[in-house]
């Protein structure tokens, strides 16, 4: 089974710019989709890219502007192997198996208030929580790169020569790294533990 790195809300990243006033006229641009993507694999990030059905279904619609032909978006989604999801809490559901954030800017404000739900999803407003604080916000610099906030480090050899301070600091960058994907990890385990313990005891009161 393939681990991640990172979940890609890849929704949030398409129609990042997109507001109420402006989706009339907004149009999605593909090359800088895929150069968001693209972000990633570059800096050493394995990461499972999701889409919801709805937006594809817009798209292929004429709801959703793209500046280039359906068919490239859906090679977009067909090349990066997409996940197509139906609701926000399935995103959710990949994040808590691999222990793992989302890239998005979305607040989940209404899945975290549970004024959202879906009788399919199993998550608890302690693992919303974890999850919405959890995240890892993107954006469009002044020069229409996209980046992370803060920006991801950049893991893979550049082959030039480096002291061994250099290599050093390297390590210790890694390991800093290795240490905040553990806690994030653990943070959602015990959010998962809390809320079971909340059903255990519910369901003992019961009975």
């Amino acid at each position: 089974m393939t681990v991640y790195d990172l979940i890609i809300d890849g929704s949030n990243l398409l129609l990042y710019g997109m507001t109420d006033r402006n989706k009339k006229t907004f149009v999605a641009n593909l090359a800088e989709f895929r150069e968001k993507l693209k972000y990633f694999s570059k800096r050493g990030r394995r990461a499972l890219f999701c889409i919801d059905k709805i937006t594809i279904d817009k798209i292929k619609k004429g709801k959703i502007k793209i500046n280039e032909s359906i068919e490239n978006f859906e090679k977009i989604i067909e090349e990066n192997s997409a996940a197509v999801i139906y609701a926000d809490y399935e995103m959710a559901e990949y994040a808590l198996k691999f222990g793992c954030p989302i890239v998005t800017n979305d607040k989940f404000r209404s899945w975290r208030n549970g004024t959202e739900k879906n009788k399919k999803s199993k998550i608890k407003a302690e693992e919303w929580a974890v999850i919405f604080r959890q995240r890892v916000l993107h954006k469009m610099d002044g020069n229409r790169k996209f980046t992370t906030i803060p920006p991801l480090q950049h893991r893979q050899a550049n082959f030039v020569v480096e002291s061994q301070l250099d290599q050093q600091a390297r390590e210790i960058l890694k390991l800093k790294e290795e240490n905040e994907i553990l806690k994030r990890r653990n943070e959602l385990i015990m959010a998962t533990n809390t809320s079971l313990r909340k059903g255990i005891s519910a369901n003992s009161g019961g009975s």
